[in-house]
C-alpha cells in the first residue's frame, strides 16, 4: 500500500515511517526539514518517498497532489500527524504563534483530508480507504490552562474525525482517531515531562499500526491513558481545569 503521512521527520511521525515500511508499504513523507527528510531516504531507499513542503501554505497541498496525480500514485492511507505547540499564557504568546498552530493542527489537515478524499472517490477504485488523524488525550479533557489554543485544536480534530467517519461509512473509508497522551519526542514542554506512564514515540507508533489493521475507530496507546480517560469522565470540570493548570505550569518553571 501507498501511506501519505505528514509531519515525518521527528517523533511519532518518524516511526510511523518505520513501522509501515517494515511492513512491506511504501510512504510518501511530507516535512519540512530537509536533513531529516534525506536521512529517512538513504535508510530506505525507494521505500521512502520525500516531499520537502510546508502545508500551512494551502498550495503545497496542491502541488503534493498534483504530483501524486501526475505520477498516477494512488494512496490508501493518509495520517495527519503533523501538529505544533506553544505553551505560555494566551494573551502572551506572540498571536502569530497561536495562528501557526491553527493553520498546521486544524486548516491544513482539513484541506489534505479534503484532497485526499475527492482524490480517493475520483480514481473510484474498489478498496478500502484509510485516514488516521493524530490528536491527543487532551481533546478529552475540559481544556488547557496555559495550553488553551493546543488543546482547543485537537478537540476540534476529534470532532471532525468523528463526523466523517459516519459520513464515510458506505464510501469504502476506514477512519480512525489516535489519541496518544505524554510522548517522548522534540514537543515544547516534554522535556520535563515527569509522568511515569510517557510512552517511547516508536511504541506509540506501533500501536498505532497494529490498532488500524485490528480495524479500531479510536486508539489510546498505552493501558494507563485508557484508565486516565476513563477516569476524567468522572472529574468535575473545575476541578480538572485546576489540576491541568498545575501540570502545566510545571512547564514552564
Amino acid at each position: 500500500m501507498n501511506i501519505l503521512i505528514t509531519g515525518v521527520t521527528k517523533g511519532i511521525g518518524y516511526q510511523l515511517v518505520s513501522e509501515f515500511i517494515k511492513r512491506n508499504h511504501k510512504v510518501f513523507g511530507i516535512g519540512r526539514t530537509e536533513s531529516k527528510l534525506l536521512e529517512l531516504k538513504n535508510k530506505y531507499g525507494e521505500d521512502f518517498i520525500p516531499l520537502n513542503y510546508d502545508i500551512t501554505l494551502e498550495e503545497n497541498i496542491d502541488k503534493i497532489f498534483k504530483i501524486l496525480d501526475k505520477d498516477k500514485i494512488s494512496i490508501d492511507i493518509l495520517i495527519n500527524n503533523a501538529g505544533v505547540g506553544f505553551l505560555g499564557e494566551f494573551y502572551n504568546i506572540d498571536y502569530k504563534n497561536n495562528e501557526k498552530m491553527i493553520d498546521l493542527n486544524i486548516k491544513s489537515l482539513v484541506y489534505i483530508t479534503y484532497k485526499f478524499i475527492n482524490k480517493s472517490l475520483e480514481e473510484n477504485i474498489d478498496k478500502i480507504r484509510g485516514i488516521i488523524n493524530i490528536s491527543s488525550t487532551a481533546a478529552f479533557q475540559s481544556g488547557g490552562p496555559y495550553f488553551a489554543v493546543y488543546y482547543g485544536t485537537k478537540a476540534f480534530v476529534s470532532s471532525f474525525t468523528n463526523g466523517i467517519a459516519e459520513e464515510l461509512g458506505d464510501k469504502n473509508f476506514k477512519v480512525m482517531g489516535v489519541y496518544p497522551g505524554p510522548t517522548k519526542t522534540e514537543f515544547v514542554g516534554m522535556d520535563k515531562e515527569k509522568n511515569f506512564y510517557t510512552m517511547e514515540s516508536k511504541k506509540v507508533a506501533k500501536i498505532i499500526v497494529q490498532d488500524f489493521f485490528n480495524k479500531k475507530e479510536v486508539s489510546i496507546p498505552g493501558v494507563i491513558n485508557k484508565i486516565l480517560v476513563f477516569m476524567g469522565k468522572f472529574i468535575p470540570r473545575k476541578l480538572e481545569l485546576k489540576l491541568l493548570k498545575k501540570i502545566q505550569l510545571k512547564k514552564l518553571k
